[in-house]
């Protein structure tokens, strides 16, 4: 029989049903030798990859977290053996890396892992009809988006969306060599702009057809939702913002000219709050003193030393207390970032660029 770890597998019933963690975790290149992510010559040595398999067992164990979103999986049945080895009896993937040459990766994947049922599986898919009116064709999202279904403690049934957002990095396909008509310079200034401009519209895009696929899962099912990722950019941002929509922007034009007219705005302010999504950051913030509002969000990720939030958990209104039906509130959250801020090389050399983002929830 396989072992398990007791003291992650084990818990009171009791406490289930009070109180759970949700973690979001890039694993940066997780793929074990022999094999290469990206180019040849990116080989972890064994040494290198125990001390990345231990860096996470360890940050696991400590933390605890029920139910775990991951990105930038390459080897996707050493991270399952991982997760079994600790605790967690479900775990779930929909897509496999790329690979060449028989040894080198590229496009690495999503997973998740729980210790709540998974009961149901399935790689989001957007609408072909909107994406033509939005005017992409054959659109795809860059890296698929897993959706699990986990039979969470008096909540029931819940959503669970695990993302990884198309970067910011510029990918303009274009030949080597200088613009038409430009200098050295000039082509490499424009490329970039033209490259990002290119990234931002595959995330935005990506962004507004998975919330038009969240929405329509919501009104068939009517289940609680939880979106969980890297999503490459900040949550103010114009891009992500979407996922954010709120009544003010929503011309009264468009409201009047729909069944809504006829509510009270208490209603119709209930009835978009039913269908938002909330950042579990800020639930938790709200809930707090002055002194805990008022302090900076610690970053995710850091490019240079210039450091932005790029990992977020979002909840649906079952964990909003603004919402008086709500059934579960934000206790606790934290940017695990130690390794980012005041690395120790013996033990962080081979962790990951990211500080994954945990929240505790409570049942009310």
């Amino acid at each position: 029989m396989k072992s398990h770890n007791t003291s992650s597998l084990i818990k009171p019933e009791s406490e289930k049903t009070i109180q759970f963690k949700i973690a979001s975790i890039n694993l940066f290149n997780y793929l074990s030798p022999p094999n290469a992510y990206y180019d040849f010559e990116n080989i972890y040595s064994q040494e290198q990859w125990q001390k990345k398999q231990l860096w996470f067992s360890e940050l696991l164990n400590e933390q605890q977290p029920d139910i775990v979103g991951f990105q930038e999986v390459f080897s996707t049945n050493e991270l399952k053996t991982l997760c079994d080895n600790l605790g967690y009896k479900y775990f779930a993937v929909i897509d496999e890396p790329n690979i060449e040459n028989d040894f080198i990766y590229s496009s690495p994947v999503v997973a998740i892992a729980s210790k709540f049922p998974i009961v149901d599986i399935q790689a989001v898919t957007a609408s072909s009809e909107l994406a033509v009116i939005m005017g992409l064709q054959d659109f795809n999202f860059s890296r698929k988006v897993l959706r699990a279904t986990i039979e969470l403690p008096t909540i029931g049934l819940c959503d669970c969306y695990v993302v990884h957002l198309k970067s910011k990095r510029a990918d303009l396909p274009c030949e080597q060599g200088n613009l038409e008509g430009l200098s050295t310079s000039a082509s490499l200034l424009a490329k970039q702009a033209l490259g990002r401009w290119q990234s931002d519209m595959q995330r935005g895009s990506e962004v507004a057809l998975l919330f038009h696929a969240m929405l329509q899962r919501r009104e068939n099912t009517n289940n609680a939702m939880m979106l969980m990722g890297d999503f490459n950019d900040t949550l103010d941002s114009a891009i992500l913002n979407v996922f954010n929509v709120q009544r003010s922007d929503i011309h009264n034009a468009d409201i009047k000219m729909t069944d809504l007219s006829r509510l009270p705005d208490y209603a119709i302010d209930k009835s978009f709050s039913y269908y938002q999504l909330c950042d579990a950051y800020s639930l938790y913030i709200k809930s707090q003193n002055e002194a805990a509002s008022s302090q900076a969000r610690p970053a995710s990720h850091y490019f240079g030393t210039k450091g932005s939030v790029l990992d977020y958990i979002l909840l649906s209104n079952e964990f909003n207390t603004d919402n008086s039906a709500s059934l579960a509130e934000v206790s606790a959250y934290m940017t695990y970032d130690r390794h980012l801020i005041n690395p120790e090389y013996d033990i962080d050399s081979h962790s990951t660029d990211h500080a994954p983002v945990i929240a505790s929830i409570k049942i009310r």
